[in-house]
């Protein structure tokens, strides 16, 4: 998948959470649902620098917009995609908004799958809500949003994620915030270079790393049980002309019923 698809694949399978009435059950998409706008997306957020302050509790439509992209590019990356500072007031509406007019990111027609919408209030003056772009047709804009309901028009505050479409015309949208996709670029073009034949080759010299006699002193007498007994084998000669264990290395079945049996053998021995 595309960096756009990656971010709207962990927005859309959001669609039907429930914030929830206290700070409990908050990774449950319905349980202890209610108004009290605790969610699990200011929760994860809470735990970083992104926010000026604690979020869980308060209205939560920006919180959803950015946690999207903290999940699916890391804090980081997420924070210079949306131009965001750290301990920012990002949480709120006109903030997000500024932050995304500042680096020039801002557009008032023209959206596009993963930018941030934006709509206003009814005064058209006053910043109100912001979701998601999935897709537009060219004549209606399709969404994902949080803290809102499935009813037409803008629902700021409605209490859940859902899916949603307005008319490209409809007076109430304020614009649209585009990341910077250029950030995860090549992110993206080292996944679609990767193939089956590549990743072995990396996974095989990832484990020649472990491949040694390399192991932690809190093991050292478990391992000395273990060769003295006949219940680890070396493989080969190490550098220093002794048997290589292979301490840190992975143990397939094959090699771990292997393992069993010797241990078994081990016991029936001890106890004749």
């Amino acid at each position: 998948m595309t960096a756009v698809e990656k971010l709207l694949s962990v927005a859309l399978a959001e669609v039907g959470y429930l914030e929830k009435r206290s700070n409990a059950q908050l990774d449950d998409k319905t349980a202890n649902a209610g108004r009290g706008n605790w969610t699990k997306y200011a929760r994860d957020l809470d735990r970083t620098e992104l926010f000026n302050g604690p979020k869980n509790g308060y209205e939560w439509c920006c919180t959803f917009a950015i946690w999207p992209f903290v999940q699916v590019f890391s804090l980081g990356t997420a924070m210079g995609m949306l131009n965001i500072p750290k301990k920012s007031s990002a949480a709120g509406v006109k903030y997000l908004a500024g932050y995304l007019k500042s680096a020039g990111r801002f557009h008032t027609r023209g959206p596009q799958p993963g930018d941030l919408i934006f709509f206003w209030k009814k005064d058209l003056k006053s910043w109100a809500h912001v979701g998601l772009v999935e897709r537009s047709d060219g004549q209606r804009v399709y969404t994902v949003e949080g803290n809102t309901s499935g009813a037409s028009g803008v629902v700021a505050n409605g209490g859940g994620v859902a899916r949603k479409s307005y008319a490209l015309t409809y007076n109430r949208i304020a614009g649209y915030g585009r990341p910077d996709w250029s950030l995860v670029a090549v992110e993206e073009e080292e996944d679609e270079d990767m193939d089956v034949k590549k990743f072995r080759q990396l996974y095989l010299e990832m484990r020649k790393e472990d491949q040694d006699n390399d192991a932690g002193s809190w093991s050292q007498e478990a391992r000395d049980w273990a060769v003295a007994n006949g219940i680890v084998n070396g493989s080969g000669d190490g550098p220093d002309g002794q048997p290589n264990y292979m301490w840190e290395d992975g143990m397939t079945r094959e090699q771990f019923v292997t393992v069993l049996w010797r241990v078994a053998k081990w016991l029936k021995a001890e106890l004749r």
